[in-house]
């Protein structure tokens, strides 16, 4: 899953990115309102992460003119106001949820396992994907291959993920760069290989009956197989 934080401290952008990439997420980060809502218009989230008081931008701005162009991305806006009148005014603008600073870092993992979950429409399919006995809960963050938890870092997880929600059909390195990896990530480089095989020993560790093929020139294919088949 990825969201965009924003923010115009900078101390407080890094520190949600960080306790957010903690949990998995993938994130994307915007220090101004302008440059949020040219991510947010152009990239697909599945939630945002938005500061009401931006130094070029009013959050509300920015998310009234989302909601405009039928952006419906889950919205959690978070400020220094605490006062009814601006947590009825962000409601009314669109917003999914209103936390008021400063928030815990446990609360603030909460309210986004809340948003996300809105984004997905409360599905349980959304909630939890399988291919063969591997199944990921999107919400816990945790992996199982039957009865066996699979433990995972942050990355390889969000590497899971992707290709668990494209089974069967062929992920590109450059589409894996754009929706796993942070927008700072030098394509060029072999950090996907490295993570593919390693997550690729982790499942067959585990007694996974989906295995992670590659189509070369192409990119990479999860599957379930059989544990006669080998990956190819």
């Amino acid at each position: 899953m990825r969201i965009l934080v924003v923010d115009d401290d900078s101390a407080i952008l890094k520190l949600i990115a960080r306790v957010l990439r903690d949990e998995s997420y993938a994130i994307d980060v915007a220090s101004t309102g302008e440059e949020a809502r040219l991510l947010a218009l152009v990239n697909e989230y599945d939630g945002i992460v938005l500061d009401l008081q931006l130094g070029d931008r009013h959050g509300f701005e920015i998310l009234q003119e989302l909601r405009r162009n039928g952006r419906r991305t889950p919205v959690l806006l978070y400020s220094g106001r605490g006062d009814t009148d601006s947590i009825v005014r962000g409601l009314d603008a669109g917003a999914d949820d209103y936390v008021v600073k400063p928030v815990s870092n446990e609360e603030l993992r909460a309210r986004v396992r809340t948003l996300v979950r809105r984004g997905s429409g409360n599905s349980r399919i959304a909630e939890q994907v399988s291919t063969g006995n591997l199944t990921l809960n999107r919400l816990t963050r945790r992996v199982t291959c039957g009865a066996v938890d699979v433990n995972l870092t942050s990355m390889e997880l969000k590497l899971l993920e992707h290709l668990m929600l494209r089974t069967g059909e062929t992920v590109t390195r450059s589409e894996l760069h754009d929706k796993v990896w942070d927008m700072h990530f030098d394509p060029s480089s072999n950090v996907i290989d490295a993570h593919v095989a390693r997550l690729r020993k982790k499942l067959d560790k585990a007694g996974a009956t989906a295995v992670i093929a590659t189509r070369r020139g192409l990119g990479f294919v999860l599957q379930p197989v059989s544990h006669a088949e080998a990956i190819t």
